[in-house]
């Protein structure tokens, strides 16, 4: 069985301190067949100067603004070609040299398997810390959340599931692997190693307590109460704060009357 083409996206936006780091870590990779996206945003910093120092060994450089992450995650899915797709923010790494080779014997080894996933390494300047990716299934998904850096998915998955819905600003890429999951009917395939030096206080981090309701409504959206219970069970203050938010609506709404 041939080797399986990886297709690597990287999304950027004036990360000059970052992104040659990122960069290495895919240019590197012993694994014989893999595509190397990156989508920059029309950074202004330093940033187009650093890919280009590369240019040579990326196969697709597009840069222009975009509508935000998940708009420019979509656009490097249409250059996509691999029978993997795997998203690299900049800043972040992949764990060795080899890492692409194990994902991909993985599948060889599991061709039934449409999602795979790993471990990440937590970094920062101060330290790191491995964190388990392994989750036993939606309910679990619900309850402890993920990581996408982990993940390496099937091109065909996202063929069938359509690409990031662009509405959601933090949890767009949760509600991806909902619907894929759901679509597939299958379990992720976990990889019993680190796949990922993931860094520290990157966006979705950073504003991800003022996005709750976004959280709420992805899984309502797509796992119904049953969803909703598993997060009111893991996070109440979560479901708390989203039920008094709407209640709160609600009274201005009645309270201003009919225009």
């Amino acid at each position: 069985m041939a080797d399986s083409k990886i297709s690597i996206i990287t999304v950027c936006f004036n990360c000059a301190g970052l992104i040659e780091k990122t960069i290495k870590s895919v240019i590197c990779q012993t694994h014989p067949d893999v595509q190397y996206i990156i989508i920059d945003g029309g950074s202004t910093d330093n940033t187009p100067d650093i890919i280009g120092k590369y240019r040579e060994y990326i196969d697709i450089v597009l840069s222009e603004k975009d509508d935000g992450i998940y708009d420019a995650m979509n656009k490097g899915l249409g250059y996509a070609t691999g029978d993997l797709v795997y998203f690299l923010n900049a800043g972040d790494c992949l764990y060795d040299n080899d890492v692409l080779g194990t994902v991909a014997e993985n599948l060889r080894t599991s061709p039934e398997s449409d999602i795979l996933y790993g471990d990440y390494i937590y970094y920062d300047d101060i330290g790191e810390e491995r964190c388990s990716g392994y989750r036993t299934g939606i309910a679990d998904l619900i309850s402890r959340g993920y990581c996408h850096q982990t993940t390496f998915a099937r091109k065909s998955i996202f063929d069938r599931c359509g690409n990031f819905n662009t509405n959601y600003t933090i949890y767009a890429d949760f509600d991806w692997l909902l619907r894929a999951l759901r679509a597939s009917g299958k379990e992720m395939h976990y990889i019993d190693t680190p796949v990922v030096y993931y860094l520290r206080g990157g966006e979705s981090e950073s504003r991800i307590v003022g996005q709750y309701h976004e959280k709420v409504k992805v899984i309502g959206k797509n796992m119904g109460g049953r969803g909703l219970f598993s997060l009111a069970v893991s996070f109440p203050i979560i479901l708390s704060r989203y039920l008094l938010k709407r209640l709160q609506h609600r009274k201005r709404k009645a309270s201003a009357g009919p225009r």
